[in-house]
């Protein structure tokens, strides 16, 4: 084999080499497009606002109803029947009302998600997709909302009689 000939396979195996280099950074830049288009089933964020919506949807959804009982004890501290009548409650009694923006299930569990986890505000504004105004707010309505049915969430305990004789409370006399 003469040098003419190497360096003809020489080229011939860099232009077969470059064609299939060109697939693969086409196939990557086709890839990448792809990704931030649909990224997340919601909108590029190349020029326009992505659509949180479906992630606000899908984040109360996995605490309340994709995890069932167990999962929503875990995370508010209460079953699903005690979640739904807890909203119900403050909804009818409190006064607490859904603004179009954020619905009556997804204040509560903020709410006590914060409570019961000590939760930072940060925290709860990644998971729930939301501004931390918005959290600060909603928070601030449903404590409200609490207070105002206070008397029907908290019982009165009744005072122990000085002739009490169980033997539980002997240790709290003088």
């Amino acid at each position: 084999m003469d040098r003419s000939e190497q360096i003809k396979m020489c080229v011939g195996y860099y232009w077969i080499m470059r064609m299939r280099f060109d697939t693969l950074m086409l196939f990557f830049l086709v890839t990448l497009y792809m990704y931030i288009k649909n990224r997340r089933r919601g909108y590029s964020s190349i020029g326009r606002r992505m659509n949180t919506l479906p992630l606000r949807r899908d984040a109360l959804d996995s605490i309340i109803w994709l995890g069932g009982d167990r999962n929503c004890i875990w995370e508010l501290r209460m079953s699903l029947n005690a979640f739904a009548n807890l909203c119900e409650l403050l909804q009818v009694q409190g006064g607490l009302d859904e603004d179009g923006h954020v619905g009556i299930g997804e204040q509560v569990a903020t709410f006590l998600i914060i409570l019961a986890h000590h939760t930072k505000n940060r925290s709860v504004q990644v998971r729930f997709y939301r501004s931390g105004e918005t959290i600060s707010r909603y928070f601030h309505k449903v404590l409200c909302s609490v207070l105002r049915v206070q008397s029907i969430l908290f019982a009165k305990a009744d005072p122990v009689p000085e002739d009490c004789v169980d033997p539980r409370w002997k240790w709290f006399k003088d």
